[in-house]
């Protein structure tokens, strides 16, 4: 696998490269393993392929629904269930969206076989942030983050809404489209992004979806269209996480391995006397462990990485569940679906992961 592609298919190369820490260590992860050889890749491919395939018969439900954003994920999970024998059902479903994302989205409808339903929701996310504006002036018109970011989560569940109705229509389910980048940077709207079944979300957005993208028959200007939410939050999917998908992936491939090495990694920075905030000593000892030296952009894309991840690690065990008294009713729902209901290719995903890979 070039080293080259890996910076080309991610659009680093575009992006200027990679300091030296990042440069190192994405060639140190390579040779771990942690960015998939394309022989790998194409397994990963044949797999998810299959694990559909087989929901599809054991789940008795064959068509599924999603929105056709004009990314690459989308594109990618549309092309994957389709491969493994699903109906499929791409919606356009724009809220005041640059129309060449929404023509990505019906285009790649039409290359990859998929049928196509389009409907603008602007009118409805209007009515339903003037609706919002009269418990709270500033959100029809307010430009500052919060706001904007309020109203992106606005438009992803009426994009929700639409599909799950549509999923019932239709008898099916609706395809999550997420990333694993995605998930670890909390980049998605909570009951906005997530539907029922999420067959990429163990795939880094850096490498995998795009060469997977490209493999399986995703147009080109898809696959290589500049990453964005489409919710008009901010510039770009990186300019708000403040890190390229390259540069988010290495680091947190990079802390993972840290902390695998020295599990008490965070409490020597909680018990650091000289701290003046708990997460810039976690990001120095981070920093440190990782031989970051004076490569300052790594130091500063670490603490970003730290931060985002800190932000957002409620979303990944939403909903929170505690460790109460009665904890253990869940465990027995649970025990009678394995047994009774749950289909089998999901107690092997859970028994084996991807060991035969």
């Amino acid at each position: 696998m070039p080293y080259s592609e890996i910076l080309a298919l991610s659009r680093q190369s575009a992006a200027g490269g990679l300091s030296p820490w990042f440069d190192a260590r994405l060639k140190a992860q390579i040779d771990a393993g942690l960015f998939l050889e394309e022989d790998r890749l194409a397994r990963v491919r044949d797999r998810i392929a299959g694990q559909l395939a087989d929901y599809r018969t054991q789940a008795g439900v064959g068509t599924a629904v999603l929105g056709m954003s004009g990314g690459v994920d989308s594109a990618l999970t549309a092309a994957l269930f389709k491969r493994a024998g699903w109906r499929v059902i791409g919606f356009t479903l724009p809220i005041r969206q640059d129309p060449i994302e929404t023509e990505r989205g019906a285009e790649a409808c039409e290359a990859l076989g998929l049928e196509h339903l389009h409907l603008d929701l602007s009118p409805e996310y209007e009515a339903m942030v003037a609706a919002l504006g009269r418990i709270d002036e500033a959100m029809p018109g307010s430009d500052d983050t919060p706001a904007r970011t309020r109203r992106g989560n606005l438009r992803a569940r009426l994009r929700m809404i639409t599909l799950y109705d549509q999923a019932h229509r239709f008898g099916g389910i609706v395809a999550s489209t997420d990333n694993f980048s995605e998930l670890c940077a909390g980049f998605w709207t909570l009951h906005g992004d997530v539907g029922d079944l999420a067959p990429v979300q163990g795939l880094i957005k850096s490498w995998e979806i795009p060469w997977l993208a490209r493999d399986v028959g995703v147009p080109e200007k898809t696959w290589r269209a500049k990453p964005t939410d489409g919710l008009g939050i901010g510039g770009g999917d990186e300019a708000q996480i403040g890190a390229t998908y390259l540069e988010w992936d290495i680091a947190v491939f990079a802390i993972a391995e840290a902390l695998g090495r020295d599990p008490r990694l965070a409490a020597k920075a909680v018990a650091n006397p000289l701290a003046e905030t708990l997460a810039e000593t976690l990001a120095e000892t981070l920093a440190e462990a990782l031989d970051m030296g004076g490569d300052d952009h790594a130091r500063r894309i670490l603490g970003t990485v730290l931060a985002r991840l800190r932000m957002t690690w409620h979303k990944r065990v939403n909903p929170i569940r505690f460790d109460h008294p009665l904890a253990d009713r869940f465990a027995l729902i649970d025990r009678t679906d394995e047994a009774l209901f749950r289909p089998s290719v999901l107690r092997q995903q859970e028994s084996h992961g991807d060991r035969n890979l």
